[in-house]
């Protein structure tokens, strides 16, 4: 893209900052724009970036920071760096990263006049002192051919091997075949300094001077009107941007951009008498006619494209209203004139005035079309009437109405059009009318239409009919059948529900539409084609255009027909409340250029960190949930027009769609990987897929890792086993309590009751054998001999149910139960005692339960066995050892003898003693008495235990 040579400096559009919109000063002393697309200015008080919307300034106190604050030089170079020339040493700017040079680094002198690239990869820097060629990370002394040749201070490469050179007062032009063009300041050139020189890309010259801008453009030179900002200007640099905008930094009026103006409007300050503009047509004589809303008619020339001076028909000399409703040319020169209060006649000099008195159905005259014949159809609010001989002077009118009486869908007429087949289309506020062969059929909603209300119509060669609605987009008419396009569908190739007033159309394929939103371009080359196919897909991109592409207004005239139009030249006209706007479509710069895309600042918990080159990942540590992203779109035809679309790979699926938003805030996400993606579109919707990206890692704490999760699963798995365990111990400890009192309990039953019941046995055959041999004293004895031994059965089996019980009868302590066994055993011919030395302590009571249950079993066996006289026990706690003695004077045993079938009681007690971990010994002889000795170690336990 470039700015278009033939449009003279005048008539560009333009822009301009100063310090009043955020420049922090208005002198912009140089320019230039990096590859990524930002434009850096220099300026005495620091570098500045600008990305169309915001300013941001660069100095000695900044990070990055520069090795001083008055910028003079700056250079873009091929790799993406810039190169920045201060008054205090030379800067590159690189990813975010500053590296200065100063004496020490090789420069001859700190302050920076000019920089240049050197041919190469080096860099020529002109110091105050000389000039440096940087090299290799090394500076040498340089100086380009030009300096060493004479006193040339500028040179800028032109087309077709032309050069131009300029020193500080005069520019001369060379052309490969040696002929040279002179530019002087003070003569030709404006000022009396030049000061910047500049070759754009269509090989014009741009000229700054310290009295102005100037161009040499196409062997001419052009310079601003005096009542242009920049024609008076001190120019210090220019800077052709990659969309071909032309910027320019002055002394003291700030920045300033040109750039291809699409639309050119004109208005009162341009000649209008008003500038709302409602109706236009081109009638004959080249003259262009413009319909006001309260300022009467305008005649505007066309002189080859470029327009001279509005000549004003005054209302008040013979039009019936200064308010302009509709118009229309007939071939024969007339311009007929509808308002609110009748219809005139524009022939020649002279102006007739025809009202309802004449047999209209209506004064308010809102639409007319001259027919091929010449005849006049007239579109009212109280019908259609058709006028055969419009085309004389004859006093007689032959009119004739349509209404909805006889057959009109509706007696307020709108737009009208005759199509290529000659059937006449007449817009109505209750559907679209067509005549055709002398009848009239009425199209609706009923019928394909997407809305009953039209209020444009653009009739084509081929047949086919475009349709604008209000409210509900365009329809396409193919012939036979209604295709609604656009409707509800806010897509990039779809135009949205909109009202259209007004469709016109150009040699390239291209719909215009003038609605709601301003004026609308379609490339539409399926419904411009010769032949139309009935497809509903809409245009295959559309463009809306408003105030920041150079319109005054968004809106445009409603109610009036036409309200647009196509000239002879191919020039389109759009009536708008703000003005006339005129487009010429085959020099209509579209901006094809993908803005660049770059991320501006990236926030944590609103704290700013670093920017890297792309592919650095950043590592952000756990425990942040805030994440910032700025970007920006950076193109400056219409910074306003930019939209954006990012996404959050690793956390969104799919696009955001954020319209003119330049920032995305996300929260709360989880640890992980991400890359952070913004693209953006230009004014014209080229979008830049490719964007800008960001790559960061968000670490996870301890407990979100793989290694907290498997460790976790770990520790669950083996408290599972821990539990499984512990459950089979506790299974296997009851299953041998249960066991082990099983074999208590069968030693028990088998050392006293058994054995009781076999005395008792012998006794009563030993009575039954009395009896029978009549021995009844024996055997009186025998009884009362066999009556203890029940006795002592009885008492025997009492013992067993008491040892079941978990606290013996509530005593809770072993002395005590102790004691009374030894009690019990006590009587007859056997004298018992008991004795207990040192301190009580509690014991676990399964534990004092086998002490018990082994003394039993030893006094037991002292009563049954032994035949003694005296018995003594003892029960010593010492302080790591517990003792337990069972003594008699009995008649004792041989201990290392086995005990005869079915005897346990030595065996229970020694797997009692073994069950507390303690050791049983037995001493014994026959005749001796026997001692039964337990000894165990035991901790003092606290009664609880």
């Amino acid at each position: 893209m470039a700015l278009e040579p033939t449009t003279s400096l005048s008539s560009y559009g333009r822009q301009a900052w100063g310090m009043e919109n955020g420049l922090p000063q208005n002198t912009v002393q140089a320019l230039a724009q990096t590859p990524d697309g930002f434009v850096w200015l220099g300026t005495e008080v620091g570098l500045v970036r600008f990305d169309g919307i915001g300013f941001q300034v660069f100095d000695k106190n900044t990070a990055p920071a520069l090795p001083g604050n008055d910028v003079r030089c700056l250079l873009a170079a091929k790799d993406g760096a810039l190169w920045i020339g201060t008054s205090e040493g030379l800067a590159r700017w690189k990813d975010g990263v500053v590296t200065a040079f100063i004496t020490k680094d090789g420069l001859p002198e700190n302050g920076i006049v000019s920089l240049r690239p050197d041919g190469g990869d080096g860099l020529l820097v002109e110091t105050e002192s000389g000039w440096a060629d940087l090299s290799a990370g090394r500076f040498t002394s340089a100086a380009p051919e030009s300096q060493v040749k004479g006193s040339t201070e500028f040179q800028a490469p032109l087309p077709d091997g032309v050069r131009a050179v300029a020193n500080k007062r005069t520019v001369e032009i060379t052309a490969s075949g040696g002929v040279s063009i002179r530019l002087t300041v003070g003569k030709e050139l404006p000022g009396s300094r030049i000061q910047a020189l500049f070759a754009d890309r269509e090989g014009g010259l741009w000229i700054g001077t310290n009295g102005g801008l100037a161009r040499w453009a196409a062997g001419k030179l052009q310079v601003l009107p005096v009542t242009d900002p920049l024609a008076k200007a001190s120019v210090l640099a220019l800077m052709e941007d990659r969309e071909g905008s032309i910027w320019a930094g002055t002394e003291a009026d700030g920045l300033h951009i040109l750039r291809d103006q699409r639309f050119r409007t004109f208005g009162a300050r341009e000649g209008l008498s008003s500038d709302q503009t409602t109706t236009v047509v081109e009638g004959a004589g080249g003259k262009l006619w413009v319909g006001t809303g309260g300022a009467g008619l305008n005649a505007l020339p066309l002189n080859a494209g470029d327009m001279g001076p509005a000549g004003v028909l005054p209302v008040h000399y013979a039009l019936l209203s200064d308010v302009i409703l509709s118009l229309a040319a007939a071939p024969n020169g007339d311009l007929w004139v509808g308002t609110p209060d009748g219809l005139n006649r524009i022939h020649g000099s002279a102006v007739d005035a025809f009202t309802s008195a004449d047999g209209l159905p209506d004064d308010f005259i809102r639409s007319l079309l001259v027919d091929g014949d010449g005849s006049l159809w007239i579109g009212t609010r109280r019908g259609l009437t058709h006028w055969l001989n419009a085309n004389t002077q004859s006093a007689a009118a032959k009119l004739e109405t349509f209404t909805q009486a006889n057959g009109l869908g509706s007696d307020l007429v709108g737009a009208m059009a005759r199509d290529g087949k000659g059937d006449l289309w007449v817009a109505t506020l209750a559907g679209l009318s067509r005549l055709h062969g002398g009848k009239i059929e009425n199209f609706t909603t009923a019928n394909g239409l997407s809305s009953n209300v039209v209020t444009a119509l653009l009739a084509r060669k081929n047949g086919t009919l475009i349709i604008g609605t209000q409210d509900h987009g365009w329809n396409l008419w193919g012939g036979h059948q209604f295709i609604k396009v656009d409707v509800g569908d806010e897509a990039p190739n779809r135009l949205g529900p909109t009202s259209v007033h007004a469709i016109l159309e150009d040699d390239n394929g291209h719909l215009w539409m003038a609605t709601d939103n301003g004026i609308a371009r379609g490339e539409c080359p399926l419904y411009l084609a010769d032949t139309v196919g009935e497809d509903p897909r809409g245009c295959l991109r559309w463009i809306e255009f408003g105030a920041a592409d150079g319109l005054r207004s968004r809106e445009t005239a409603t109610n009036s027909h036409p309200s647009a139009w196509r000239s002879r030249d191919g020039h389109l006209w759009f009536a708008t409340p703000k003005g006339l706007v005129e487009v010429d479509p085959a020099h209509f710069p579209v901006n094809a250029v993908p803005p660049g895309v770059a991320l501006e600042r990236f926030s944590v918990d609103d704290t700013a960190e670093p920017l890297h080159a792309s592919g650095f990942v950043m590592l952000i540590p756990a425990g942040h949930v805030h994440f910032e992203f700025d970007y920006a779109g950076l193109s400056f035809v219409a910074p306003q027009k930019v939209r954006y679309r990012y996404m959050l790979e690793g956390f969104d699926k799919t696009w955001t769609e954020a319209g003119a938003r330049r920032t995305a805030y996300y929260t709360n996400i989880p640890a992980g990987s991400y890359t952070f993606f913004a693209q953006a579109a230009n004014n014209d919707g080229v979008w830049n897929t490719e964007g800008a990206a960001l790559k960061f890692e968000l670490r996870p704490h301890f407990y979100q890792t793989f290694w907290f999760y498997a460790l976790l699963i770990l520790t669950v798995v083996g408290l599972v086993v821990l539990v499984q365990r512990l459950r089979l111990k506790r299974a296997e400890r009851e299953f041998n309590a249960v066991l082990g009192e099983r074999n208590r309990i069968a030693r028990e039953i088998h050392d006293t009751l058994a054995q009781g019941y076999v005395g008792i046995s012998v006794q009563l055959e030993v009575l039954a054998e009395l009896l029978r041999m009549s021995k009844v004293d024996a055997a009186q004895k025998h009884l009362d001999l066999t009556r203890g031994y029940v006795r002592e059965g009885l008492a025997d089996a009492r013992q067993s149910i008491w040892a079941l019980r978990s606290q013996d009868s509530g005593e809770t302590t072993l002395p005590v139960k102790l004691r009374r066994i030894v009690e019990s055993a006590g009587g007859g011919n056997l004298e018992a005692q008991f004795s207990i030395f040192g301190a009580y302590r509690p014991l676990p009571p399964g534990t004092e339960q086998e002490i018990l249950r082994v003394a039993q079993e030893a006094i037991h066996n002292v009563k049954k066995h032994a035949e003694a006289r005296k018995l003594s026990v003892q029960l010593e706690y010492g302080p790591q050892q517990i003792a337990l003695d069972v003594n008699d004077d009995g008649q004792g045993f041989v201990v290392d003898q086995a005990p005869p079938p079915g005897h346990y009681g030595l065996t229970g007690m020694r797997e009692r003693a073994a069950m507390i971990g303690g050791a049983l010994e037995v001493i014994s002889e026959p005749g001796s008495g026997t001692t039964v000795r337990l000894r165990f170690t035991a901790k003092r336990e606290t009664k609880d235990a």
